[in-house]
C-alpha cells in the first residue's frame, strides 16, 4: 500500500512539475503588452517607407547602402551594428520587439527558400532571429497600442486593412477599405478615403471610417494635436489642421511632392524648381536643404535622412541646426 501511494505522489509530482513547465514556457514566451499610448513609429516616417525609427535611445533604420538591411546605432550616429541581413521597411518599435515589412523579389535565399518572400515580421531586440507574424505582400505598417495594421493586398481582393495581434496568432481583416494607417493619434487612424480623397478617422474596433474633414487631403502627418496634410484642392499646398481649436493654416504657398513634420520643423520636397526645404512649422524661416529631388524623408531627434529619388543613397542633415548635408554611409565595427 505505502508504495502504490509513494507512486501516486510521484506521478502527481511529475505531471504537476510537467503542467508548470508548459505554463512557465508559454508565460517567458508571451509577447508582454505595451504601454498605453504606444505608437511603432511616427506617422512622417511611416508616409516616407518607415526606413528610420528611433526608441530607447537608438536609431533603427534599413540602410540603403547595404541592401536595405536593418541596422541600428545611438541617437548620436555613432556606433553602427548590422542586426539582420534582410532588406526592411515600415519599421516600428514597441517595448522589447521591432516589427517591420520584409520583401525580397528573389534576390536572396531566405531561410532555404529561393524565390519571393514578403511578410509582416517581429524581431527581439538585441537578439537575431525573427519571427512571421503573417506571410503577406503589404503597404504601410504601423503598431498602434498592441495591435499591428498594415495594408494587406491580394489578388482577390486588392487592397484592405489588417490587423494582427503582437504574436500574429489573431490576425485577418479589419476594414474592407484601403486605409493606409501611418497617421495614427490617441488610439485613432485618420487617413485619406481612396475615391473622395476626403479625410477620414478609423476606430479600432469599428467597421468603418466616418468623414472628418470635408478636404481632400494627402499623406495626414499627426504631430502633436495638430494635422498636417497636402491639400489636394490647393495644388498639393501644405496646411496644417489645429484638432484642439478646429483652425486650418496654410503652410506653404508651392506645391509639395513629399513631407515629413517634427517637433516644430518642416522638411518637405518642393514640387517645382526642386528642392529639399527645410521651414519651421508656422512656416518662418525656410532654408534650401539640397537641390534636386528627394525622397524617404525620415526624422528623429538628431537627425534627418532622405535620398535621392529613386537612388540607393542616403544622406542627413541635423533636423535643428543650419541645414549643412552629408552623406550618411555607415561602416559597422567588425
Amino acid at each position: 500500500m505505502n508504495k502504490r501511494i509513494i507512486g501516486i505522489i510521484v506521478a502527481v509530482l511529475v505531471l504537476g512539475a510537467i503542467v508548470g513547465a508548459v505554463v512557465l514556457s508559454k508565460y517567458l514566451s508571451r509577447i508582454p503588452e505595451n504601454p498605453a499610448g504606444t505608437v511603432g513609429n511616427t506617422s512622417g516616417n511611416l508616409n516616407n517607407r518607415g526606413l528610420v525609427c528611433e526608441s530607447d535611445g537608438y536609431i533603427y533604420f534599413a540602410n540603403l547602402s547595404d541592401g536595405q538591411c536593418l541596422y541600428r546605432m545611438n541617437a548620436d550616429g555613432s556606433d553602427p551594428v548590422k542586426l539582420i541581413d534582410i532588406p526592411v521597411a515600415y519599421i516600428n518599435s514597441g517595448g522589447d520587439y521591432l516589427y517591420f515589412y520584409f520583401d525580397d523579389p528573389g534576390g536572396t535565399k531566405f531561410m532555404g527558400i529561393a524565390g519571393r518572400m514578403s511578410g509582416i515580421f517581429r524581431l527581439k531586440k538585441g537578439e537575431k532571429d525573427f519571427v512571421c507574424l503573417d506571410k503577406c505582400t503589404s503597404g504601410v505598417l504601423n503598431l498602434v497600442g498592441n495591435t499591428l495594421y498594415y495594408e494587406h493586398y491580394d489578388n482577390n481582393n486588392g487592397m484592405q486593412l489588417y490587423h494582427s495581434s503582437l504574436d500574429g496568432k489573431d490576425k485577418g481583416l479589419a476594414v474592407d477599405e484601403i486605409i493606409n494607417p501611418a497617421c495614427a493619434l490617441n488610439g485613432d487612424i485618420y487617413y485619406s478615403e481612396q475615391d473622395s480623397q476626403k479625410l477620414k478617422i478609423y476606430r479600432p474596433g469599428g467597421s468603418e471610417g466616418r468623414i472628418f474633414m470635408n478636404y481632400a487631403v494627402y499623406n495626414p502627418v499627426a504631430d502633436g494635436s495638430d494635422l498636417y496634410f497636402m491639400n489636394m484642392e490647393d495644388d498639393y499646398k501644405l496646411y496644417r489642421y489645429s484638432l484642439s481649436d478646429g483652425k486650418l493654416t496654410k503652410i506653404t504657398e508651392e506645391r509639395v511632392d513629399t513631407f515629413n513634420v517634427y517637433n516644430g520643423v518642416i522638411f518637405y520636397q518642393r514640387n517645382r524648381d526642386p528642392a529639399l526645404i527645410k521651414v519651421n512649422t508656422d512656416g518662418s524661416s525656410p532654408i534650401v536643404i539640397a537641390e534636386g529631388n528627394y525622397e524617404n524623408i525620415n526624422c528623429t531627434s538628431t537627425f534627418t535622412f532622405y535620398s535621392p529619388f529613386r537612388e540607393n543613397r542616403t544622406y542627413i542633415t541635423y533636423t535643428y541646426g543650419s541645414g549643412d548635408s552629408m552623406l550618411f554611409d555607415p561602416v559597422p565595427a567588425e
